[in-house]
């Protein structure tokens, strides 16, 4: 079994004039290797919370985590359109397109240049055209992603609520840089003629495991 460790520099010994780094230490079998002798293998990642989970096949799941989000786009958003497109979500190719379009990037992006002082799930791709917040706040352009962002909620609205649609009522008069959302096609599964809702992942804001008045920010298990 392979040890890591990382070593750590405190300002006293940077002081004196003690060299640091933050490279691992690995041992095995004895043998100990540090610095660029150590090849590290990408299995997993953190981006965009549920878009594996929900628009692609289980069996697709680990090559999804060893891609960058520089060289995903030509296998992600093929599987977004098909799921799209496909049952249980049944939307119009232009609604499909825009998801895609929108979501085939696993990478979260801000606005550093917005004057808003707080971040707002797909804000800055939508141009404040994503009602995450869970405590009702209206979205912002900043992008990121907000502690109090459901961001679930949001993923699930646009692959079967208005979100994706000119029906969202978020949406702005101006251009977003993921582009004008698509006409509504009518096919929501958002609870409305008799449909199923699954836009909504029924969990409250005050029992998503977190809490804002203090570091780490996380409340007691529900």
């Amino acid at each position: 079994m392979k040890h890591f460790t990382i070593a750590l520099c405190a300002l006293a010994v940077a002081a004196a004039g003690v060299g640091c780094s933050n490279d691992p230490t690995v041992e095995n079998g004895g043998t100990t290797t540090n610095g660029a002798n150590i090849t590290f293998i990408q299995v997993g990642r953190e981006g965009r919370p549920g878009i594996k989970e929900l628009f692609l096949p289980y069996s697709a799941h680990d090559a999804f985590n060893r891609q960058t989000p520089s060289t995903e786009t030509a296998t992600l958003a093929p599987e977004i359109t098909t799921f799209m497109t496909g049952a249980p979500a049944s939307r119009s190719a232009a609604v499909a397109s825009y998801v895609s379009s929108l979501l085939s990037s696993d990478a979260l992006v801000a606005n550093l240049n917005s004057s808003s002082m707080r971040a707002s799930y797909l804000g800055y791709e939508t141009n404040a055209g994503i009602q995450s917040d869970c405590t009702g706040l209206a979205p912002t352009n900043f992008g990121g992603r907000g502690l109090n962002d459901d961001v679930v909620n949001a993923t699930l609205g646009l692959a079967f609520g208005t979100f994706a649609t000119t029906a969202n009522p978020t949406v702005s008069g101006g251009a977003a840089p993921a582009g004008t959302p698509a006409p509504d096609d009518g096919a929501e599964k958002n609870g409305s003629n008799g449909t199923p809702n699954l836009t909504n992942q029924e969990v409250s804001c005050s029992t998503k495991g977190y809490t804002f008045g203090a570091f780490p920010y996380l409340a007691p298990p529900v």
